[in-house]
């Protein structure tokens, strides 16, 4: 994929999923306008928190997420953008903005303005980081019944952490039960949707994008829990 424009935030993003974005940064605007015009999609990623910034900008993790826009409005000065996820991508070459980051305070310049200064510096380029990227096959699907239940009932003590968790990162877990049998599909979704709600670093999240398995996805989940249920066991000593 050439050219996959760059959404940078949280860890809180993962294949099978919905969010709402609101958009107000020129540069994440120019990004989301040309993504529309041209029907194309967008890598959403984590902030690489141990890459030093260039240009003033934060620099990609090296696993994200490819989203597509659904719906889209304006809203005052701010978009409003309504995605779904698909596959995830691996970052090959990140590609850096026409523009170092010197905007102070709140006030935003807009898009045309600061396409004006780069193009009196004799500068071409995007306002948003993109990059060179790998679209990744999706996960394969290797664990049986009886590990997707036993993964269930480890999870179920710390359950209504998880579904609170996901709330917070604007996604609705339904808990699954053990012993029922569920859909390939429901399966993958209630295991990246655990796997949001686990997420608590980026090196986690970066962890459960690089599982090229379920039972990859369910270990890094699950040790993802247990250091969850330390900290909570510490804390009632």
């Amino acid at each position: 994929m050439s050219g996959l424009p760059l959404f940078i935030l949280g860890p809180d993003f993962m294949p099978l999923s919905t969010t709402t974005l609101r958009v107000f940064e020129p540069r994440y605007k120019q990004m989301m306008d040309d993504c529309i015009l041209n029907r194309l999609p967008f890598g959403y990623i984590s902030i690489d928190p141990m890459k030093e910034d260039i240009g003033g900008w934060s620099q990609p993790s090296k696993y994200g997420v490819i989203a597509n826009i659904e719906e889209y409005e304006e809203s005052g000065s701010n978009l409003i953008i309504s995605v779904s996820s698909g596959n995830r991508f691996i970052v090959n070459d990140v590609i850096q903005p026409v523009l170092e980051n010197n905007i102070v305070g709140e006030h935003f310049p807009t898009v045309d303005e600061l396409l004006l200064r780069a193009e009196q510096r004799g500068w071409e380029g995007k306002l948003y980081i993109s990059c060179e990227a790998e679209e990744l096959l999706p996960i394969i699907h290797n664990h049986d019944s009886e590990e997707f239940d036993s993964f269930i009932d480890f999870l179920y003590p710390i359950s209504n952490l998880i579904m609170v968790s996901c709330m917070y990162r604007g996604q609705t877990l339904d808990f699954l039960d053990s012993g029922v049998d569920y859909s390939p599909t429901e399966q993958e979704v209630f295991l990246w949707k655990v796997a949001t709600g686990l997420s608590h670093s980026v090196t986690v999240q970066q962890q459960m994008l690089a599982s090229n398995t379920t039972t990859e996805l369910m270990q890094v989940s699950i040790e993802a829990a247990t250091d969850l249920l330390s900290i909570i066991s510490s804390e009632e000593q």
